[in-house]
């Protein structure tokens, strides 16, 4: 970029303007730190998103806004997405495709609303989209010195490159003749008997990354069931009152705790968890009925209008200890004891390494309960970069020790109007093998790898809770080798799913058979050079 050439910083936000009026402050904050950036490299900034004082806040929260904003710069100037709290991909990276300008997605590293999953998930969107683009994100901006040098490079070059030595190709690995045969045997059981993948109203939350191609997915022999909230809706109202109350009555019996509480607009009621115990039940006869194999809920947009949250549907359903859900047409009980692999948000990009998991702990005699979790926020702890995993409620039981460990709690009135219950807990310590799909380049790709989650003080705990969701299950997940620096300059999601057990070498020889392009991340992949 030329000396004194203008840079437009554009703020991303969700779709709904009370979340972006919350979030504004913290926008305002971290839209003057970028600039006193890009003015200590002697660059001007012009913010095209200006404040709006009927809306109070200067985001934009529609596509239609994103495509009138970009219409009025000109499409080879540098434009910055700056991202400090959770915003809707599509509302820019629509427009974006047509931008020939260089494009930098530019995130605080801070786990409050947050700006570094939104990051992620921009960068997961653009190249499920095929832009070229570049990603930074930062907690101290002009004191940060790996910061300002990266976006120095981007101002003289247009790209800001980052180290990709944590990545090793699959096939540069050596793996034992033992996962080799075992990831052809399941591989080939798959493409011969294929898996279902049970996907309602795609695009969640502007999450492009999470719709991939129906023809690779099903050239990997798992065709996509494409379902309809509004189905999923009609169900819940066949489910009657007195099955739904079954469903509770079970949890409570299993010493699950609930924060009963009289305000529906503030409070968790019986009201709101028997109608998720309704979807709970509905899910399953759906899987039952399309014969499916995974099923993926997205709540954002569509259900928070209608219905309490699906989150404590989610853990349920992702647990082997759960209600039996018995199938009205074939009165035979639904994946009896075990889980009915369910993806967060729809996000098929989370149900390939959630099911293929799954059938690898199941066939190797493990516990097969998984979850995707949010990349939410990390730090230091005893030396060791430790991860923040979060989500609002998908979690199994199971990851916690049961569900005498698990609380629920109501959803967050911002995000959740209608209420609905979490599957809350502190995850156990333990090795999992974590795993994230995406599309890229025109082709399906797996990252995988090895981590472990780690015990903290209570004291600790509570800190990263307070920092982020207090209410949202949490994992405090440290990967040798896959950090801050790494997984944000790589990771291609903002989720994650984890699986307890290392199964990695299963995993990796599944996806080579299946076709799917496949990285390892961390120091693992040592171990296997």
């Amino acid at each position: 970029m030329k000396q004194g050439e203008t840079i437009y910083l554009v703020s991303n936000g969700d779709f709904r303007d009370a979340a972006c009026e919350v979030c504004w402050p913290t926008q305002d904050l971290t839209l003057k730190e970028v600039q006193k950036a890009f003015k200590k490299l002697g660059h001007k900034t012009e913010i095209v998103t200006k404040y709006d004082a009927k809306r109070k806040h200067g985001f934009v929260t529609r596509q239609c806004e994103g495509t009138e904003v970009f219409s009025k710069i000109d499409p080879k100037a540098p434009v910055v997405i700056v991202l400090s709290c959770w915003a809707y991909a599509h509302h820019v990276c629509g427009p974006l495709q047509t931008h020939q300008g260089p494009i930098l997605l530019l995130g605080n590293f801070d786990g409050t609303w947050p700006g570094l999953v939104a990051l992620l998930n921009h960068a997961g969107t653009l190249a499920r989209l095929n832009v070229k683009h570049s990603r930074l994100w930062t907690d101290s901006f002009v004191k940060d010195a790996y910061f300002m040098k990266k976006l120095e490079q981007w101002t003289k070059t247009g790209r800001a490159t980052h180290s990709e030595s944590h990545l090793t190709p699959a096939e540069d690995l050596k793996l034992d003749a033992a996962a080799k045969k075992f990831g052809a045997a399941l591989a080939g059981d798959i493409k011969r008997e294929r898996r279902i993948m049970g996907q309602f109203d795609p695009g969640c939350m502007g999450m492009l990354n999470a719709v991939l191609d129906p023809a690779k997915v099903g050239a990997c022999g798992m065709p996509i069931e494409y379902l309809n909230q509004s189905d999923l809706l009609a169900e819940m109202d066949l489910v009657s009152d007195e099955e739904a109350q079954r469903h509770l009555n079970w949890l409570i019996k299993k010493g699950a705790w609930f924060d009963w509480g009289p305000d529906a607009s503030t409070d968790l009621t019986h009201d709101q968890v028997r109608t998720q115990m309704k979807m709970y039940a509905a899910a399953g006869r759906f899987m039952a009925r399309y014969g499916l194999s995974s099923i993926g809920i997205p709540y954002q947009l569509g259900l928070v209008r209608q219905c309490p949250a699906s989150d404590l549907v989610e853990g349920m359903l992702n647990n082997a200890d759960r209600p039996p859900i018995k199938d009205p047409a074939s009165k035979q009980v639904v994946k009896a004891g075990k889980p009915i692999v369910h993806f967060n948000e729809g996000d098929l990009g989370a149900g390939i390494p959630q099911l293929l998991l799954h059938e690898i702990y199941e066939r190797k005699g493990m516990p097969s309960e998984t979850t995707l979790h949010d990349v939410r926020w990390g730090r230091e702890w005893e030396g060791a970069f430790t991860w923040v995993f979060l989500i609002s409620g998908a979690a199994p039981p199971a990851h916690f020790g049961g569900w005498k460990h698990t609380q629920v709690y109501r959803q967050p009135p911002m995000y959740f109007p209608k209420g609905g219950g979490t599957c809350s807990g502190i995850s156990k310590p333990g090795v999992v093998t974590w795993a994230r799909a995406f599309e890229a380049d025109g082709a399906l790709w797996m990252d995988c790898g090895t981590g472990d989650v780690i015990p903290l003080p209570e004291q600790e705990v509570r800190e990263r809770l307070d920092a982020t969701t207090p209410v949202w299950p949490i994992a405090n997940v440290h990967i040798p080798g896959y950090g801050r620096n790494e997984l944000m300059a790589t990771h291609m999601s903002n989720h994650i799913v984890i699986g307890y057990g290392d199964v990695l070498q299963e995993l990796i020889a599944t996806c080579q058979q299946l076709g799917i392009k496949t990285r390892v991340a961390g120091d693992v992949r040592k171990a296997l050079r």
